[in-house]
């Protein structure tokens, strides 16, 4: 797929932020279901994007192959980010609590986000590995941003958690940030919750606007 890296990138993120729709598609299983019964939904979308790579990496399907220039090379001949990203939303939905999970997922999708495109687009000086200076504080930026949107009176929670997921971000190199990134942050948030006994809101699903 002949693409300028820029275009690659920003079709690669599109694809990249439908994790978003993981969120939202657990937030309104539980307010309909249970907790139990939205895991048990998520890991069967897990289930299904394991079948396809099956199919993509066992048997190099023709219908699959023509995705194949949305994969980073080392995505090629191995599993995508995608199903970390799954397996990361599981892990954090059953190990943290609901607000500490969605951060850290969110912090996951748009500090990824604007770090890549910010780095590709003016990043000139290497921070380590393919990091950029520029690219990073995009990055660290995004996850304070939208860390405060979510939770706007809890900033000394956010704080820590932003940079943990940047950090993580900016080291993770072999490893894919869409397993470390969430679990550390997350992780982090949620060992400050317990610490300091931070009152969490009510999960309210008005803020989907749709109820």
């Amino acid at each position: 797929m002949n693409k300028s890296p820029l275009i690659w990138e920003l079709l690669r993120k599109t694809v990249h932020l439908s994790g978003l729709l993981i969120v939202v598609g657990y937030t309104l299983i539980l307010h309909f279901f249970t907790d139990r019964i939205a895991i048990l939904a998520t890991t069967a979308l897990l289930l299904i994007l394991l079948e396809i790579e099956y199919v993509r990496l066992e048997h190099r399907s023709r219908i699959t192959a023509m995705f194949d220039g949305f994969f980073r090379k080392h995505e090629e001949d191995n599993v995508s980010g995608s199903v970390f990203m799954v397996v990361s939303c599981i892990i954090c939905f059953a190990a943290f609590d609901y607000w500490v999970a969605v951060v850290a997922l969110f912090m996951t999708v748009f500090g990824d986000l604007f770090s890549a495109l910010v780095g590709k687009t003016f990043g000139k000086t290497i921070l380590y590995n393919t990091k950029t200076y520029i690219g990073t504080l995009a990055g660290f930026a995004a996850n304070v941003l939208v860390g405060f949107l979510i939770l706007p009176e809890l900033f000394f929670l956010i704080f820590p958690m932003a940079v943990i997921a940047t950090f993580t971000e900016v080291i993770t190199n072999k490893m894919d940030d869409n397993l470390t990134v969430p679990l550390f942050a997350g992780f982090a948030g949620q060992m400050l919750v317990y610490f300091f006994a931070v009152e969490l809101p009510p999960i309210d699903f008005t803020f989907l606007g749709l109820f």
